[in-house]
């Protein structure tokens, strides 16, 4: 899902008016925000999130600069392939201005980790996110 306009999950802030507004977020749900921007190489900051079953990511631009996200399918397990593939969250659309966002959705994610590059105008850098069930 994208709307356009932490690491640990009890320390995520919720969502903003945007996100309650476009994607029916209530103020119980978490939202880790990872920052994109780029200068001689592109930069995801940060750039491990740890998130819970249920949890919500922001992948938000800073610059003006073109962003992609793309999860490395060959890197996952075969349940978190399976849900990114069925929820369509992959990759993100070209992120083309200023204040762009690209939320992901990891209800009902299996746990394990979802690496990721972000490419762009500059030579392509590389995060995770890693979903943990509740203790």
């Amino acid at each position: 899902m994208v709307a356009c306009a932490g690491c640990a999950g009890e320390n995520a802030p919720p969502p903003d008016d945007l996100l309650r507004e476009t994607l029916g977020l209530t103020e119980d749900d978490a939202v880790h925000r990872v920052v994109l921007t780029s200068d001689s190489v592109e930069r995801a900051r940060p750039s491990e999130v740890v998130v819970r079953s249920g949890d919500f990511v922001e992948f938000v631009t800073d610059d003006w600069k073109i962003h992609e996200v793309i999860f490395e399918l060959d890197s996952l397990a075969t349940p978190a392939r399976t849900f990114l593939v069925d929820s369509d969250q992959v990759e993100s659309p070209p992120l083309l201005d200023r204040g762009v966002r690209y939320v992901l959705s990891f209800r009902d994610a299996p746990e394990g980790r979802y690496p990721y590059r972000v490419e762009g105008n500059a030579p392509a850098t590389h995060g995770v996110i890693i979903v943990r069930y509740d203790d």
